[in-house]
């Protein structure tokens, strides 16, 4: 947790520290590797914030300087010793140095050990320039130390974990390559200082030298190719934190390989080769710094966004703000609603947090105590959270008036979806009734109606009078059915359901007293499509049937851009308001519940056209 200005802004994910302190209360570790990952991880964190233990770090590296340039500096057989000297003294120091900042900045990332642990080791690729026996040994067999953790460092930037089995088979290699490999070949090295000599033979100690380097050249080669292909696919955010440093790493290990490649060919370039990768070896912790500097900046560029948002942005500007704030175009917002226990968008739609590990990260913004919102980002900047959780205090007023806007919306869209299931309940109902009334009371009356043609049939002609009265009944009868029939079709057309809107609208054209022209889609539509439409066709020449003394109808529907647009227009008297009547209100309120629209065109003595759009996905 973070608080800055009185606002909390969480991260999603949490420190390394935390979670391992989690996992470690949560269950023992299932292997002894596990706990001893953790107990590491644990002690590193404690000690990125030991001022003795920097203290410590700085006193030893400086004494490794004075030692290691006096090697340098007269020793007989390294070429250009004093530019040799000057350079490894400088590029140690610059990697003790800003790995100790980078320790003490995030003491749960990797990168701050690694990087001091890079310097220490170059310090050692100075003895092999020794004539001492062991001072020489030792350091041809720790000099290459240096270059495995720095290529460690950087596939492990920015997060100080290596990301791929790919990246880990690399790596181990590249150890066993400049441990092992290296200390084999130092057994058959036939110089006068080497106290591990086993057999003396330069052959031999030559092949081994140039099997360890085409082993080194192709692990340098991967790493390149590694290097490219994150950068390539890499968001904007982890591009913008991990190019200088990626860059220089791989400026570094191309002069490596190159280097590789000049000795073996036994170029004459091949130490200006080694000098020019000492040099940009040297460059990575300044492009480090350069990050950290790039970083600072941004957090100043907090204060400009805070004189931003003193004025109220417009709706949905401020994800836009923010987004360029933390410098991630990919920076979704959700909104807290303290009633429902849920996050939403600034549509008022549910949104659902990604969960730990995904490809997205969250950091949650708090204020007085109590959530607000959460920002949902590229995982790149939980390497600066400190800017994240600067620019969550900064919008904190403005999500919070935006978490009230989003709330607001997302009352109304649970409105409309409630309109929606009742227009659908409604719907539902209506085909149940007519069901019922056709296969039940319907032909119940049928049937009896039969019985009556029977019964009539069966009376005796001299019972003239019950003949007719049977007769009546059998006609009364008919008459309930039609009226029975026309109230079930009223109810819910039957039509509608098996065949479709314009089958159903051209059989409303057919029953309607004035001439009705209708030109719709022969396509189904999705069914409360379907019911709206024909409801306002049905309400429409009810309406000019009964008030607008109209002589002729036409009915278009079309169907265009996701939209199904229906308009009924005659040439009655005119005058007709949503406000006038309970017919178009209750076209309306269906419309809507649909998200639709109805408009309703009736000047007095100029006709009536109503008009209804209704959203229709394909």
């Amino acid at each position: 947790m973070v608080t800055v200005g009185g606002v909390a802004a969480a991260r999603g994910t949490g420190d390394a520290s935390d979670m391992a302190g989690t996992a470690a209360n949560a269950r023992p570790p299932a292997r002894w590797a596990d706990g001893h990952r953790l107990r590491l991880g644990a002690a590193l964190t404690r000690a990125g914030r030991d001022p003795v233990l920097a203290a410590a770090a700085v006193g030893v590296a400086a004494a490794a300087s004075v030692g290691a340039a006096y090697v340098l500096a007269t020793s007989d057989h390294t070429a250009d010793p004093g530019v040799t000297a000057a350079l490894t003294v400088i590029t140690a120091n610059a990697f003790v140095l800003a790995g100790l900042v980078a320790w003490w900045r995030r003491p749960d990332n990797r990168i701050g050990p690694l990087m001091v642990l890079t310097g220490f080791f170059w310090f050692l690729s100075a003895l092999p320039g020794s004539s001492v026996g062991v001072l020489f040994t030792a350091g041809y067999a720790t000099g290459s130390w240096a270059k495995a953790v720095f290529t460690q460092t950087v596939l492990a930037y920015p997060d100080g974990r290596l990301h791929s089995r790919l990246e880990r088979v690399l790596v181990i290699a590249l150890y066993v390559d400049v441990v092992a490999g290296q200390f084999v070949t130092l057994t058959f090295t036939p110089v006068p200082w080497n106290r591990v000599l086993i057999h003396s033979d330069a052959e031999v100690a030559r092949e081994l030298l140039r099997a360890q380097r085409w082993f080194g050249f192709a692990i340098v080669a991967a790493a390149l190719l590694v290097l490219g292909l994150r950068l390539r696919h890499g968001s904007a955010p982890l591009r913008r934190a991990v190019v200088p440093v990626l860059v220089t790493g791989a400026l570094t290990l191309a002069l490596a390989g190159a280097t590789i490649v000049a000795n073996e060919a036994g170029s004459a370039n091949a130490v200006e080769l080694n000098l020019a990768q000492i040099a940009a070896f040297g460059l990575m912790p300044l492009a480090f710094l350069a990050g950290l500097l790039r970083s600072r900046l941004a957090r100043f560029g907090v204060a400009e966004l805070v004189v931003e948002l003193s004025a109220t942005p417009a709706a949905g500007r401020l994800r836009d703000i923010l987004a360029r704030a933390l410098g991630d175009p990919s920076l979704e917002l959700a909104y807290w609603l303290p009633g429902s226990g849920s996050y939403v968008d600034a549509a008022g739609r549910p949104v659902s947090l990604p969960a730990e590990g995904t490809s997205r990260a969250v950091t949650r913004v708090e204020s007085a105590g109590k959530p607000v919102a959460a920002l949902i980002h590229d995982p790149a900047l939980d390497e600066d959270p400190e800017l994240v959780a600067g620019v969550g205090a900064a919008a904190a007023l403005a999500l919070a008036n935006e978490r009230l806007q989003a709330e607001l919306r997302a009352k109304v869209e649970e409105l409309r979806a409630s309109r929606a299931r009742i227009v659908q309940a409604g719907d539902e109902e209506r085909r149940r009734i007519e069901r019922n009334l056709h296969d039940g009371a319907q032909q119940r009356l049928l049937a009896l109606s039969f019985s009556l043609g029977l019964a009539e049939s069966e009376v005796p002609e001299e019972l003239e009078k019950v003949r007719g009265l049977v007769g009546d009944a059998k006609e009364e009868l008919g008459r309930a059915l039609d009226e029975l029939r026309e109230l079930a079709h009223g109810i819910h057309p039957q039509i509608l359901s098996e065949r479709g809107l314009a089958a159903a609208l051209e059989t409303l054209a057919a029953r309607s007293p004035i001439p009705v022209k209708v030109s719709a889609p022969e396509q189904r539509l999705p069914e409360p499509v379907e019911a709206a439409a024909y409801y306002v066709v049905s309400e429409a020449l009810a309406n000019a049937t009964k008030h607008a003394q109209a002589q002729r109808l036409e009915v278009r529907v079309d169907r265009q851009n996701g939209t199904l647009a229906i308009e009924v227009a005659d040439d009655g008297v005119g005058g007709a308001s949503t406000s006038a009547g309970s017919g178009l209100r209750g076209l309306l309120d269906r419309v809507e519940a649909l998200d639709g629209r109805l408009y309703v065109t009736s000047p007095a003595g100029g006709g009536t056209t109503i008009r209804a759009e209704i959203p229709c996905a394909s």
